[in-house]
Protein backbone atom coordinates (compact mmCIF):
# COMPACT_ATOMS: atom_id res chain seq x y z
CA UNK A 1 0.00 0.00 0.00
CA UNK A 2 1.30 3.39 -1.02
CA UNK A 3 1.27 5.78 2.41
CA UNK A 4 1.16 9.37 3.75
CA UNK A 5 4.24 10.53 5.33
CA UNK A 6 4.45 9.03 9.07
CA UNK A 7 2.20 11.00 10.48
CA UNK A 8 -0.94 10.75 8.11
CA UNK A 9 -0.87 14.08 7.07
CA UNK A 10 0.77 15.27 3.43
CA UNK A 11 3.55 18.07 4.26
CA UNK A 12 1.95 21.57 2.57
CA UNK A 13 4.60 21.53 -0.14
CA UNK A 14 3.27 18.62 -1.64
CA UNK A 15 -0.49 18.92 -1.50
CA UNK A 16 -2.51 19.41 -4.39
CA UNK A 17 -5.42 21.19 -5.35
CA UNK A 18 -8.54 18.84 -4.00
CA UNK A 19 -10.41 20.00 -7.19
CA UNK A 20 -7.45 18.69 -8.75
CA UNK A 21 -7.26 15.47 -7.38
CA UNK A 22 -11.51 14.90 -8.21
CA UNK A 23 -10.56 15.48 -11.89
CA UNK A 24 -7.40 13.04 -11.68
CA UNK A 25 -9.37 10.59 -9.81
CA UNK A 26 -11.94 10.29 -12.28
CA UNK A 27 -9.17 10.47 -14.85
CA UNK A 28 -7.99 7.66 -14.13
CA UNK A 29 -11.30 5.15 -13.22
CA UNK A 30 -12.83 6.71 -16.84
CA UNK A 31 -8.75 6.13 -18.97
CA UNK A 32 -8.95 2.35 -17.13
CA UNK A 33 -12.54 1.38 -18.30
CA UNK A 34 -12.73 2.62 -21.69
CA UNK A 35 -9.52 2.18 -22.41
CA UNK A 36 -7.39 -1.48 -23.10
CA UNK A 37 -4.58 -1.98 -21.36
CA UNK A 38 -2.23 -3.17 -24.42
CA UNK A 39 -3.56 0.53 -25.32
CA UNK A 40 -2.59 2.31 -22.35
CA UNK A 41 1.01 0.23 -22.47
CA UNK A 42 1.47 1.76 -25.92
CA UNK A 43 1.00 5.13 -23.90
CA UNK A 44 2.47 4.41 -21.66
CA UNK A 45 5.85 3.54 -23.12
CA UNK A 46 5.16 6.50 -25.80
CA UNK A 47 5.23 8.86 -22.60
CA UNK A 48 8.62 7.43 -20.74
CA UNK A 49 10.63 7.37 -24.09
CA UNK A 50 9.82 10.78 -25.32
CA UNK A 51 10.88 11.71 -21.27
CA UNK A 52 14.08 9.44 -22.23
CA UNK A 53 14.86 11.21 -26.01
CA UNK A 54 14.64 14.28 -24.27
CA UNK A 55 17.04 13.66 -21.12
CA UNK A 56 19.60 12.18 -23.38
CA UNK A 57 19.97 15.63 -25.67
CA UNK A 58 21.50 17.14 -22.58
CA UNK A 59 24.53 17.59 -21.17
CA UNK A 60 25.44 16.05 -17.47
CA UNK A 61 25.77 19.22 -16.37
CA UNK A 62 22.19 20.77 -17.74
CA UNK A 63 20.48 17.38 -16.60
CA UNK A 64 21.71 17.52 -12.91
CA UNK A 65 20.24 21.45 -12.97
CA UNK A 66 17.16 21.64 -10.86
CA UNK A 67 15.21 24.41 -12.54
CA UNK A 68 12.39 26.17 -10.99
CA UNK A 69 8.97 26.24 -13.51
CA UNK A 70 5.52 27.27 -12.27
CA UNK A 71 3.41 24.62 -10.56
CA UNK A 72 0.92 23.16 -13.43
CA UNK A 73 -1.80 20.75 -12.38
CA UNK A 74 -1.36 17.73 -11.39
CA UNK A 75 2.21 18.59 -9.69
CA UNK A 76 3.17 18.79 -6.34
CA UNK A 77 4.86 21.98 -5.10
CA UNK A 78 7.80 20.56 -3.83
CA UNK A 79 8.44 18.97 -7.47
CA UNK A 80 8.97 22.23 -8.65
CA UNK A 81 12.43 22.44 -8.16
CA UNK A 82 13.67 19.32 -9.90
CA UNK A 83 16.64 18.77 -12.65
CA UNK A 84 15.57 16.55 -15.20
CA UNK A 85 17.56 13.47 -13.92
CA UNK A 86 15.49 13.92 -10.57
CA UNK A 87 12.53 13.73 -12.63
CA UNK A 88 13.85 10.19 -14.16
CA UNK A 89 14.91 9.36 -11.13
CA UNK A 90 11.14 9.72 -9.73
CA UNK A 91 9.52 8.51 -12.74
CA UNK A 92 12.20 5.25 -11.78
CA UNK A 93 10.65 5.12 -8.25
CA UNK A 94 7.16 5.33 -9.17
CA UNK A 95 7.40 2.75 -12.06
CA UNK A 96 9.18 0.38 -9.91
CA UNK A 97 6.67 0.60 -7.38
CA UNK A 98 3.53 0.27 -9.45
CA UNK A 99 5.38 -3.01 -10.89
CA UNK A 100 5.35 -4.43 -7.82
CA UNK A 101 1.84 -3.35 -6.92
CA UNK A 102 0.58 -4.41 -9.99
CA UNK A 103 1.99 -7.89 -9.89
CA UNK A 104 0.97 -8.37 -5.89
CA UNK A 105 -2.53 -7.69 -7.27
CA UNK A 106 -2.96 -9.95 -9.94
CA UNK A 107 -0.87 -12.70 -8.39
CA UNK A 108 -3.02 -12.48 -5.04
CA UNK A 109 0.30 -11.87 -3.20
CA UNK A 110 0.29 -8.68 -1.39
CA UNK A 111 2.91 -9.80 1.61
CA UNK A 112 2.68 -6.32 3.16
CA UNK A 113 3.70 -4.03 0.27
CA UNK A 114 4.11 -0.81 1.66
CA UNK A 115 5.29 2.43 -0.56
CA UNK A 116 5.35 5.59 1.38
CA UNK A 117 5.21 9.20 -0.92
CA UNK A 118 9.07 10.22 0.75
CA UNK A 119 9.90 6.63 -0.82
CA UNK A 120 9.65 8.35 -3.86
CA UNK A 121 11.41 11.58 -3.59
CA UNK A 122 14.24 11.83 -5.91
CA UNK A 123 17.85 12.10 -4.93
CA UNK A 124 19.30 15.85 -5.27
CA UNK A 125 22.43 14.12 -7.19
CA UNK A 126 20.56 11.90 -9.42
CA UNK A 127 23.05 11.34 -12.72
CA UNK A 128 22.35 10.49 -16.52
CA UNK A 129 22.19 6.86 -15.05
CA UNK A 130 18.64 7.35 -14.61
CA UNK A 131 18.04 7.68 -18.45
CA UNK A 132 19.02 3.67 -18.80
CA UNK A 133 17.50 2.86 -15.29
CA UNK A 134 14.05 4.62 -17.04
CA UNK A 135 14.91 2.61 -20.16
CA UNK A 136 14.84 -0.81 -18.54
CA UNK A 137 12.75 -0.07 -16.23
CA UNK A 138 9.43 0.66 -19.68
CA UNK A 139 10.39 -3.07 -20.77
CA UNK A 140 10.26 -4.99 -17.33
CA UNK A 141 7.04 -3.04 -16.93
CA UNK A 142 5.85 -3.84 -19.97
CA UNK A 143 6.52 -7.62 -19.47
CA UNK A 144 4.63 -7.70 -16.62
CA UNK A 145 1.41 -5.64 -17.96
CA UNK A 146 1.31 -8.23 -21.14
CA UNK A 147 1.93 -10.99 -19.14
CA UNK A 148 -0.83 -10.69 -17.14
CA UNK A 149 -3.24 -9.09 -19.77
CA UNK A 150 -6.29 -8.12 -19.71
CA UNK A 151 -5.57 -6.88 -15.50
CA UNK A 152 -9.07 -8.03 -14.53
CA UNK A 153 -7.82 -9.10 -10.74
CA UNK A 154 -10.36 -7.79 -8.42
CA UNK A 155 -8.28 -6.97 -5.93
CA UNK A 156 -6.76 -3.42 -5.26
CA UNK A 157 -4.43 -1.39 -3.48
CA UNK A 158 -5.20 1.97 -2.19
CA UNK A 159 -3.21 5.12 -3.29
CA UNK A 160 -3.22 8.17 -0.81
CA UNK A 161 -5.34 10.13 -3.14
CA UNK A 162 -7.61 8.43 -5.32
CA UNK A 163 -8.63 5.48 -2.71
CA UNK A 164 -8.69 2.01 -3.55
CA UNK A 165 -7.55 0.92 -7.20
CA UNK A 166 -7.57 -2.04 -9.13
CA UNK A 167 -4.18 -3.27 -11.36
CA UNK A 168 -5.94 -1.60 -14.21
CA UNK A 169 -5.97 1.71 -12.55
CA UNK A 170 -2.64 1.77 -11.43
CA UNK A 171 -2.10 0.90 -14.99
CA UNK A 172 -3.79 4.13 -16.41
CA UNK A 173 -1.97 6.29 -13.54
CA UNK A 174 1.09 4.80 -14.78
CA UNK A 175 0.73 6.01 -17.71
CA UNK A 176 -0.74 9.52 -16.99
CA UNK A 177 1.79 9.98 -14.17
CA UNK A 178 4.51 9.43 -16.72
CA UNK A 179 2.78 12.17 -19.35
CA UNK A 180 2.41 14.39 -16.36
CA UNK A 181 6.24 14.30 -15.49
CA UNK A 182 7.19 14.04 -19.30
CA UNK A 183 5.32 17.83 -19.22
CA UNK A 184 7.58 19.04 -16.27
CA UNK A 185 10.63 18.05 -18.46
CA UNK A 186 10.01 19.83 -21.13
CA UNK A 187 8.85 22.84 -18.97
CA UNK A 188 12.37 22.71 -17.21
CA UNK A 189 14.14 22.23 -20.60
CA UNK A 190 12.69 26.03 -21.84
CA UNK A 191 13.82 27.37 -18.68
CA UNK A 192 17.54 25.82 -18.99
CA UNK A 193 17.89 27.87 -22.21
Amino acid sequence: MIRRARDGSDPPETRIPVHERLVADLGVRVYASFVSPKTILRRFRTEAERAIALSERLTPEQGARPVRIRRFPGIESDSRHWSVYMTLDHLVMVNTAITALIHAICSDRHHGIEIRLEDVRPHPDAGPDRIEALAVLVERYAHQIERFGPLTSRGHYAHPWFGSLTARQWHALATLHNRMHRVQIEKILRRLD
